[in-house]
């Protein structure tokens, strides 16, 4: 095996295991009696883009990778923080929408992260908006 191999390898790997951790930790809720319970639909919600995540970063290069993980990373704890810290609702239907509505947008945005901008389902808009520039 290959040293650059190794390195998406591990990419890939480290992704899996912030997305998982990240997911867990979301998904662990406050019950009313002082006690946790974990939401196995809240998991898997949020799992679902960090899978994606996971095979859109082996074929990533550069910075873009690491802006593409922590863009996803920024998202989820936004989200957490914005329905749980400000709303007060711990398993609101937010915690729910946005982990797929951030799937759907990387499985969108796939050609423009690796660098094909008119590519795509939204190459036709990217192609515009950079030929403005």
């Amino acid at each position: 095996m290959d040293r650059a191999s190794e390195s998406q390898e591990i990419w890939v790997f480290s992704t899996l295991v912030v997305g998982f951790a990240l997911s867990f930790l979301t998904a662990v809720v406050p019950h009313l009696d002082g006690a946790y319970r974990l939401e196995p639909l809240m998991l898997a919600a949020w799992m679902i883009p960090y899978i994606i995540l996971s095979v859109i970063v082996w074929f990533l290069r550069g910075p873009v990778r690491l802006r593409t993980i922590l863009g996803v990373v920024w998202i989820q704890l936004l989200t957490v923080l914005i329905q749980r810290a400000i709303l007060g609702d711990p398993d609101g239907l937010s915690l729910f929408l946005i982990p797929l509505a951030t799937a759907l947008g990387l499985l969108l945005l796939v050609p423009q992260l690796c660098g094909r901008m008119e590519d795509g389902p939204l190459g036709p808009i990217c192609g515009r908006l950079l030929k403005r520039r």
